[in-house]
């Protein structure tokens, strides 16, 4: 006889993988913050579609906030840092 194998995820499973890759898209702000922070934000938006709580709403916030930093991140790296290393590069004396 086969068992039957139910797949029971917890009321809160989407939200919590949310709000984890919303704290991860904080931290590793840049190219991969953005890309975890719009992949969080799916999934905390599935959480709150589904079954709305607490953890699901902290989980868009703060996957909005990872997504924004990540965005002001890109345009402080690219209008300032990348003419400084060009500089640097065109000065490196050549062997």
């Amino acid at each position: 006889m086969k068992k039957k194998v139910s797949k029971k995820f917890n009321n809160e499973s989407f939200g919590i993988i949310g709000l984890t890759l919303g704290i991860l898209s904080i931290i590793f702000m840049g190219n991969n913050g953005i890309l975890l922070g719009i992949v969080g934000l799916v999934f905390s938006r599935m959480q709150q579609k589904n079954n709305p709580t607490k953890i699901g709403k902290a989980g868009i916030i703060v996957n909005i906030v990872g997504i924004i930093l990540g965005i002001v991140f890109m345009v402080i790296f690219i209008k300032y840092l990348v003419p400084i290393i060009q500089e640097q590069i065109q000065n490196f004396p050549a062997i």
